[in-house]
Protein backbone atom coordinates (compact mmCIF):
# COMPACT_ATOMS: atom_id res chain seq x y z
CA UNK A 1 0.00 0.00 0.00
CA UNK A 2 2.82 2.39 0.85
CA UNK A 3 4.51 1.68 -2.47
CA UNK A 4 1.25 2.46 -4.28
CA UNK A 5 0.88 5.69 -2.30
CA UNK A 6 4.39 6.79 -3.19
CA UNK A 7 3.85 5.93 -6.84
CA UNK A 8 0.63 7.95 -6.89
CA UNK A 9 2.43 11.13 -5.86
CA UNK A 10 4.25 12.53 -8.89
CA UNK A 11 7.06 14.20 -6.99
CA UNK A 12 7.92 10.89 -5.29
CA UNK A 13 8.07 8.83 -8.49
CA UNK A 14 11.18 6.87 -9.41
CA UNK A 15 13.38 8.32 -12.15
CA UNK A 16 12.85 7.40 -15.77
CA UNK A 17 15.59 4.99 -16.99
CA UNK A 18 18.37 6.96 -18.63
CA UNK A 19 19.73 6.68 -22.12
CA UNK A 20 22.94 8.63 -21.64
CA UNK A 21 25.66 8.12 -24.24
CA UNK A 22 29.00 6.67 -23.13
CA UNK A 23 30.62 10.10 -23.36
CA UNK A 24 28.00 11.82 -21.19
CA UNK A 25 29.34 14.50 -18.82
CA UNK A 26 30.18 13.45 -15.27
CA UNK A 27 27.39 13.48 -12.74
CA UNK A 28 27.14 15.75 -9.73
CA UNK A 29 29.89 16.01 -7.16
CA UNK A 30 29.40 14.33 -3.78
CA UNK A 31 28.30 17.58 -2.16
CA UNK A 32 25.61 18.07 -4.84
CA UNK A 33 24.49 14.43 -5.17
CA UNK A 34 20.71 14.25 -5.02
CA UNK A 35 18.45 11.21 -5.14
CA UNK A 36 16.21 11.90 -8.19
CA UNK A 37 12.44 12.37 -8.15
CA UNK A 38 10.96 12.04 -11.62
CA UNK A 39 11.13 13.48 -15.10
CA UNK A 40 7.46 14.37 -14.53
CA UNK A 41 8.76 17.39 -12.65
CA UNK A 42 10.55 18.73 -15.71
CA UNK A 43 7.84 21.40 -16.11
CA UNK A 44 8.77 22.81 -12.68
CA UNK A 45 11.85 25.00 -12.16
CA UNK A 46 14.69 22.80 -11.04
CA UNK A 47 15.47 25.14 -8.16
CA UNK A 48 12.31 23.79 -6.47
CA UNK A 49 13.62 20.21 -6.40
CA UNK A 50 16.04 20.77 -3.47
CA UNK A 51 13.18 22.36 -1.53
CA UNK A 52 10.97 19.31 -2.08
CA UNK A 53 13.76 17.00 -0.94
CA UNK A 54 14.41 19.15 2.11
CA UNK A 55 10.73 19.08 3.09
CA UNK A 56 10.62 15.30 2.67
CA UNK A 57 13.80 14.78 4.69
CA UNK A 58 12.60 17.02 7.52
CA UNK A 59 9.26 15.20 7.56
CA UNK A 60 10.92 11.79 7.81
CA UNK A 61 13.23 13.02 10.56
CA UNK A 62 10.19 13.75 12.74
CA UNK A 63 9.61 10.01 13.14
CA UNK A 64 11.75 7.07 14.26
CA UNK A 65 14.50 6.13 11.83
CA UNK A 66 16.40 2.88 11.31
CA UNK A 67 19.95 2.64 12.61
CA UNK A 68 21.21 0.24 9.95
CA UNK A 69 20.12 -0.09 6.31
CA UNK A 70 21.70 -2.45 3.76
CA UNK A 71 21.53 -2.66 -0.04
CA UNK A 72 22.16 -5.37 -2.60
CA UNK A 73 23.08 -3.09 -5.51
CA UNK A 74 21.81 -5.31 -8.32
CA UNK A 75 21.19 -4.38 -11.95
CA UNK A 76 24.22 -2.33 -13.03
CA UNK A 77 25.01 -4.66 -15.94
CA UNK A 78 21.35 -5.05 -16.87
CA UNK A 79 20.84 -1.29 -16.92
CA UNK A 80 23.76 -0.81 -19.31
CA UNK A 81 22.74 -3.67 -21.63
CA UNK A 82 19.17 -2.39 -21.90
CA UNK A 83 20.65 0.74 -23.49
CA UNK A 84 23.29 -1.12 -25.52
CA UNK A 85 26.08 0.47 -23.47
CA UNK A 86 29.27 -1.15 -22.16
CA UNK A 87 28.90 -2.90 -18.82
CA UNK A 88 31.55 -0.54 -17.45
CA UNK A 89 29.09 2.36 -17.89
CA UNK A 90 26.52 0.56 -15.75
CA UNK A 91 29.01 0.12 -12.93
CA UNK A 92 30.07 3.77 -13.14
CA UNK A 93 26.44 4.85 -12.95
CA UNK A 94 25.96 2.43 -10.06
CA UNK A 95 28.68 4.22 -8.12
CA UNK A 96 26.99 7.58 -8.74
CA UNK A 97 23.68 6.05 -7.55
CA UNK A 98 25.44 4.89 -4.38
CA UNK A 99 26.55 8.46 -3.67
CA UNK A 100 23.02 9.77 -4.17
CA UNK A 101 21.47 7.12 -1.90
CA UNK A 102 24.11 7.70 0.77
CA UNK A 103 23.55 11.45 0.62
CA UNK A 104 19.80 10.93 1.14
CA UNK A 105 20.22 8.50 4.04
CA UNK A 106 22.94 10.51 5.77
CA UNK A 107 20.79 13.64 5.64
CA UNK A 108 18.17 11.56 7.46
CA UNK A 109 20.91 10.83 10.05
CA UNK A 110 20.78 7.08 9.45
CA UNK A 111 24.24 6.24 10.80
CA UNK A 112 25.00 2.76 9.44
CA UNK A 113 24.76 1.68 5.80
CA UNK A 114 26.06 -1.61 4.37
CA UNK A 115 26.31 -2.26 0.62
CA UNK A 116 27.12 -5.41 -1.36
CA UNK A 117 29.74 -4.06 -3.76
CA UNK A 118 31.47 -7.23 -4.97
CA UNK A 119 30.92 -10.91 -4.25
CA UNK A 120 33.77 -13.39 -4.04
CA UNK A 121 31.86 -15.27 -6.75
CA UNK A 122 32.16 -12.22 -9.04
CA UNK A 123 35.79 -13.12 -9.71
CA UNK A 124 34.32 -15.77 -12.03
CA UNK A 125 32.86 -13.10 -14.33
CA UNK A 126 34.38 -11.93 -17.59
CA UNK A 127 37.98 -10.82 -16.82
CA UNK A 128 37.45 -7.52 -18.66
CA UNK A 129 34.51 -6.67 -16.36
CA UNK A 130 36.45 -7.66 -13.24
CA UNK A 131 39.41 -5.53 -14.36
CA UNK A 132 37.07 -2.57 -14.95
CA UNK A 133 35.63 -2.95 -11.45
CA UNK A 134 39.07 -3.13 -9.90
CA UNK A 135 40.16 -0.05 -11.86
CA UNK A 136 37.11 1.84 -10.62
CA UNK A 137 37.79 0.77 -7.04
CA UNK A 138 41.36 2.10 -7.19
CA UNK A 139 40.24 5.67 -7.65
CA UNK A 140 36.64 5.85 -6.47
CA UNK A 141 37.31 4.53 -2.98
CA UNK A 142 39.67 7.42 -2.30
CA UNK A 143 37.41 9.88 -4.15
CA UNK A 144 34.42 9.27 -1.89
CA UNK A 145 36.62 9.71 1.20
CA UNK A 146 38.60 12.80 0.22
CA UNK A 147 38.48 15.96 2.31
CA UNK A 148 35.13 17.70 1.86
CA UNK A 149 33.54 14.71 0.13
CA UNK A 150 30.35 12.93 1.14
CA UNK A 151 31.63 10.74 3.99
CA UNK A 152 33.76 13.52 5.49
CA UNK A 153 30.85 15.97 5.36
CA UNK A 154 28.69 13.66 7.46
CA UNK A 155 31.43 12.31 9.73
CA UNK A 156 31.14 8.74 8.41
CA UNK A 157 33.98 6.26 8.28
CA UNK A 158 34.31 3.61 5.61
CA UNK A 159 35.09 -0.03 6.33
CA UNK A 160 35.91 -2.43 3.52
CA UNK A 161 34.70 -5.87 4.62
CA UNK A 162 35.50 -9.30 3.23
CA UNK A 163 38.48 -11.16 1.75
CA UNK A 164 40.60 -8.14 0.90
CA UNK A 165 43.57 -10.43 0.42
CA UNK A 166 41.93 -11.58 -2.85
CA UNK A 167 42.10 -8.06 -4.30
CA UNK A 168 45.05 -6.75 -6.34
CA UNK A 169 47.70 -5.17 -4.14
CA UNK A 170 47.07 -1.63 -5.39
CA UNK A 171 43.34 -2.01 -4.67
CA UNK A 172 44.18 -3.25 -1.18
CA UNK A 173 46.26 -0.09 -0.76
CA UNK A 174 43.30 2.05 -1.88
CA UNK A 175 41.09 0.28 0.68
CA UNK A 176 43.60 0.96 3.46
CA UNK A 177 43.98 4.58 2.35
CA UNK A 178 40.21 5.15 2.30
CA UNK A 179 39.84 3.67 5.78
CA UNK A 180 42.72 5.78 7.11
CA UNK A 181 41.23 8.97 5.61
CA UNK A 182 37.94 8.44 7.48
CA UNK A 183 39.18 6.68 10.61
CA UNK A 184 38.61 9.77 12.77
CA UNK A 185 34.91 10.03 11.78
CA UNK A 186 32.57 8.89 14.54
CA UNK A 187 29.01 9.71 13.41
CA UNK A 188 28.44 6.61 11.31
CA UNK A 189 29.86 3.75 9.27
CA UNK A 190 29.64 2.78 5.61
CA UNK A 191 30.37 -0.94 5.29
CA UNK A 192 31.55 -1.69 1.76
CA UNK A 193 31.43 -5.47 1.30
CA UNK A 194 34.15 -6.26 -1.24
CA UNK A 195 34.92 -9.08 -1.93
CA UNK A 196 32.38 -10.73 0.32
CA UNK A 197 30.02 -13.63 0.92
CA UNK A 198 28.05 -14.16 4.10
CA UNK A 199 29.01 -17.82 4.45
CA UNK A 200 32.68 -16.86 4.34
CA UNK A 201 32.02 -14.15 6.95
CA UNK A 202 30.32 -16.63 9.30
CA UNK A 203 33.14 -19.15 8.80
CA UNK A 204 35.68 -16.43 9.64
CA UNK A 205 33.74 -15.47 12.77
CA UNK A 206 33.76 -19.13 13.82
CA UNK A 207 37.52 -19.37 13.24
CA UNK A 208 38.12 -16.24 15.32
CA UNK A 209 36.01 -17.68 18.14
CA UNK A 210 37.86 -21.01 18.02
CA UNK A 211 41.22 -19.20 18.05
CA UNK A 212 40.15 -17.33 21.19
CA UNK A 213 39.25 -20.64 22.84
CA UNK A 214 42.50 -22.32 21.79
CA UNK A 215 44.55 -19.41 23.12
CA UNK A 216 42.76 -19.69 26.45
CA UNK A 217 41.35 -16.17 26.37
CA UNK A 218 37.77 -17.39 26.07
CA UNK A 219 36.19 -20.51 27.63
CA UNK A 220 34.27 -22.65 25.09
CA UNK A 221 31.33 -23.05 27.47
CA UNK A 222 30.75 -19.28 27.32
CA UNK A 223 30.20 -19.21 23.56
CA UNK A 224 26.83 -17.71 22.60
CA UNK A 225 25.24 -16.21 19.51
CA UNK A 226 26.56 -12.85 20.67
CA UNK A 227 30.09 -14.26 20.75
CA UNK A 228 29.93 -15.10 17.05
CA UNK A 229 28.20 -11.80 16.26
CA UNK A 230 31.06 -9.91 17.89
CA UNK A 231 33.50 -11.63 15.51
CA UNK A 232 31.59 -10.80 12.32
CA UNK A 233 32.93 -8.23 9.87
CA UNK A 234 29.95 -6.01 10.74
CA UNK A 235 30.49 -6.19 14.51
CA UNK A 236 30.89 -2.39 14.75
CA UNK A 237 27.38 -1.82 13.37
CA UNK A 238 24.03 -2.39 15.15
CA UNK A 239 21.50 -5.07 14.14
CA UNK A 240 20.16 -4.76 10.60
CA UNK A 241 16.81 -2.97 10.34
CA UNK A 242 16.15 -2.84 6.58
CA UNK A 243 17.56 -4.80 3.63
CA UNK A 244 16.76 -3.57 0.11
CA UNK A 245 17.58 -5.34 -3.15
CA UNK A 246 17.07 -3.73 -6.56
CA UNK A 247 16.36 -5.14 -10.06
CA UNK A 248 13.29 -7.18 -9.09
CA UNK A 249 15.29 -10.20 -7.90
CA UNK A 250 14.06 -11.69 -4.61
CA UNK A 251 17.18 -13.49 -3.37
CA UNK A 252 19.67 -12.69 -0.61
CA UNK A 253 22.59 -14.00 -2.71
CA UNK A 254 24.74 -14.87 0.30
CA UNK A 255 24.57 -11.38 1.81
CA UNK A 256 24.20 -10.65 5.55
CA UNK A 257 22.58 -14.03 6.23
CA UNK A 258 23.43 -13.83 9.94
CA UNK A 259 22.48 -10.15 10.29
CA UNK A 260 19.08 -10.53 8.55
CA UNK A 261 17.23 -11.70 11.64
CA UNK A 262 13.59 -11.73 12.76
CA UNK A 263 13.59 -7.94 13.19
CA UNK A 264 14.89 -7.18 9.68
CA UNK A 265 12.42 -6.14 6.99
CA UNK A 266 13.26 -7.23 3.44
CA UNK A 267 12.30 -5.17 0.40
CA UNK A 268 12.77 -6.37 -3.19
CA UNK A 269 12.17 -3.50 -5.61
CA UNK A 270 11.92 -3.38 -9.42
CA UNK A 271 14.32 -0.63 -10.63
CA UNK A 272 17.90 -1.47 -11.50
CA UNK A 273 20.36 0.03 -9.05
CA UNK A 274 21.46 2.98 -11.27
CA UNK A 275 17.78 4.00 -11.61
CA UNK A 276 16.90 3.93 -7.89
CA UNK A 277 14.88 6.94 -6.75
CA UNK A 278 13.11 8.49 -3.78
CA UNK A 279 9.95 6.45 -4.43
CA UNK A 280 11.99 3.23 -4.01
CA UNK A 281 13.64 4.20 -0.72
CA UNK A 282 10.61 5.91 0.80
CA UNK A 283 8.24 2.90 1.30
CA UNK A 284 10.77 0.86 3.35
CA UNK A 285 11.43 3.91 5.55
CA UNK A 286 7.72 4.61 6.02
CA UNK A 287 7.08 0.94 6.81
CA UNK A 288 9.80 1.01 9.45
CA UNK A 289 8.39 4.19 10.98
CA UNK A 290 4.85 2.80 11.03
CA UNK A 291 5.93 -0.44 12.71
CA UNK A 292 8.08 1.45 15.21
CA UNK A 293 5.21 3.80 16.15
CA UNK A 294 2.79 0.88 16.53
CA UNK A 295 5.35 -0.96 18.67
CA UNK A 296 5.83 2.07 20.90
CA UNK A 297 2.06 2.51 21.27
CA UNK A 298 1.65 -1.15 22.21
CA UNK A 299 4.41 -0.88 24.80
CA UNK A 300 2.74 2.18 26.35
CA UNK A 301 -0.65 0.44 26.35
CA UNK A 302 0.83 -2.63 28.04
CA UNK A 303 2.41 -0.47 30.75
CA UNK A 304 -0.88 1.33 31.34
CA UNK A 305 -2.81 -1.95 31.52
CA UNK A 306 -0.24 -3.43 33.92
CA UNK A 307 -0.36 -0.32 36.08
CA UNK A 308 -4.17 -0.30 36.18
CA UNK A 309 -4.38 -4.05 36.73
CA UNK A 310 -1.72 -3.93 39.41
CA UNK A 311 -3.54 -1.12 41.22
CA UNK A 312 -6.82 -2.98 40.99
CA UNK A 313 -5.25 -6.13 42.45
CA UNK A 314 -3.80 -4.05 45.30
CA UNK A 315 -7.17 -2.50 46.12
CA UNK A 316 -8.81 -5.94 46.16
CA UNK A 317 -6.24 -7.20 48.67
CA UNK A 318 -6.86 -4.23 50.92
CA UNK A 319 -10.60 -4.95 50.85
Amino acid sequence: MLAALAASLPFLSAPTPRSDPPDAPPLARDSDAQLPFSSFLSFLPRFLHPLLRTLLIHSLRLGPRPHHVAFIMDGNRRSARLRSLPVRVGHEEGFEALKRVLSFLLKLEIPHVTVYAFSIENFNRDPAEVDALMEMARGRLVEICRHGALLQQHGVQIRVLGRRDLLPLDVQESCAQAEAMTAHNTKGILNLCCPYTSQEEIATALKRTVDSCVSGSFPPEHITEQTLASNLYTAASPPLDILIRTSGVSRLSDFLLWQANESTTLHFIEPNWPDIGVADVLPPLLTYQAEAVVGQAQAVAERVVNWVWGGEKGRRKEE
